[in-house]
């Protein structure tokens, strides 16, 4: 019998549904995330799960102590992760040979690769951000994590500022050295905005030489590319504006950078008008106010042992204020959003203080789901194979009484 050759496609299907290539995913998913636990201790959190884990990242390059140990390129994790989805649904699901005997399996394996859609889902769709609570305030809006924006305000006659013109995080973090012109029908004039760098400091010109990295002086001051600092575990954005009046006045330049907690002012028209680039704003469909907070600390350290808060909290469509305690693990929900207790600070100027992390993600609860329907697989398969075993031993016993007699 003449053996058919396999084409191709066969041998891909083998070789992406093989052991072995299950066996090397994982590995790789142990070794990415040791590595980006040790990394990120210099780095810190946003930006090892950004080299990491994102989408952006084919190959990532472990580079610890500060970048004085480096080791070999590894693939992302997120692209392991594909390579694991495809292996697992034409192994586990598609290829596995069908039948009561293996119901358990192909359930378990079903519960893994939702779980791997969960990720991506969550990868793709959700949102995080921050709401920092202080006593005696009500809280409705939060700031994105690692989002920055431009905010355009005009000052009325007694220095009020109005409502502000917001230029969102991704209508510029593409920019690098690139120009791009922003309009506003309202406004006497318009914007450009180039040099747009994730993390940087504002020099002094007289204290120190620019670099072949750093941007134009403008007022004395010059941005300078910094790396990241772990114990802040923010980028400090910062970008060059051109304003340009339509009325035909002199263009004006500015410097923006996030640090930089007050707006550059400047006058068109006789207007005085005020820019700056703070995180972007989300606003919350609910309202906060801080009841109290409570934070303790491991003895002799600065890792936490217990956080927690107690909040009044109303929600947009609902007049009756509500009363909640978040803690570790006890988040509170709500329209798609949840609240979690995420740090503490001692009580500033006798104010009590705490911080949240808010989350808005398609896939919140999905994980439990294939928790479940994993456990229901390995449950099933157990006992098959339980009731197979018990099966034979009662054969072997009565073939063993039938023996002696």
């Amino acid at each position: 019998m003449i053996k058919k050759r396999k084409n191709i496609l066969q041998y891909l299907v083998d070789f992406f549904s093989s052991y072995l290539l299950c066996v090397v995913s994982l590995v790789l998913l142990g070794l990415l995330v040791w590595f980006s636990t040790l990394e990120m201790q210099d780095i810190g959190l946003s930006k090892a799960l950004d080299k990491y884990y994102s989408h952006k990242n084919f190959i990532v390059i472990p580079e610890i102590n500060g970048g004085k140990s480096t080791y070999i390129p590894l693939p992302g994790a997120y692209w392991v992760c594909c390579v694991l989805f495809v292996n697992m649904l034409l192994g586990g699901i598609i290829r596995l040979r069908k039948g009561w005997r293996n119901i358990g399996v192909v359930i378990s394996h079903f519960g893994i690769v939702s779980l791997l859609v969960v990720g991506f889902v969550d990868h793709h769709q959700s949102i995080h951000g921050k709401m920092e609570v202080f006593q005696g305030e009500t809280y409705d809006y939060a700031t994105k994590f690692d989002y920055t924006s431009i905010e355009l305000s005009e000052f009325d006659e007694s220095g009020v500022k109005q409502r502000p013109y917001v230029i969102k995080h991704d209508q510029v973090a593409d920019l690098g050295d690139r120009m791009r012109r922003f309009t506003f029908k309202a406004l006497p004039f318009d914007l450009e905005v180039r040099h747009f760098r994730e993390n940087v400091v504002v020099v002094n010109a007289s204290s120190r030489a620019r670099g072949n990295d750093s941007g134009e002086i403008v007022d004395g001051f010059f941005l300078h590319p910094a790396k990241m600092d772990p114990s802040k575990d923010y980028f400090n954005y910062g970008c060059y504006v051109l304003v340009k009046p339509k009325n035909g006045e002199p263009s004006r330049k500015l410097l923006l950078c996030r640090s930089v907690g007050f707006p550059q002012t400047f006058s068109v028209g006789g207007k005085l008008y005020g820019i700056e680039m703070p995180n972007e704003i989300w606003k919350m469909p609910f309202s906060v106010d801080l009841i109290n907070s409570v934070g303790e600390y491991y003895p002799g350290t600065r890792r936490p042992s217990k956080f927690q808060s107690t909040i009044a909290w109303t929600g947009e469509d609902e007049e009756r204020e509500k009363v909640q305690t978040i803690k570790m693990n006890h988040p509170m929900r709500y329209k798609g959003f949840t609240l979690y207790q995420a740090n503490w600070n001692e009580p500033i100027n006798g104010l009590e203080f705490s911080g949240f992390e808010i989350v808005t993600n398609p896939a919140d609860q999905w994980p439990k789901v294939c928790m479940w329907i994993s456990a229901i697989g390995l449950l099933v398969h157990f006992s098959l194979k339980l009731g197979k075993y018990l099966e034979r031993e009662t054969r072997k016993e009565k073939g063993n009484k039938q023996a002696d007699e």
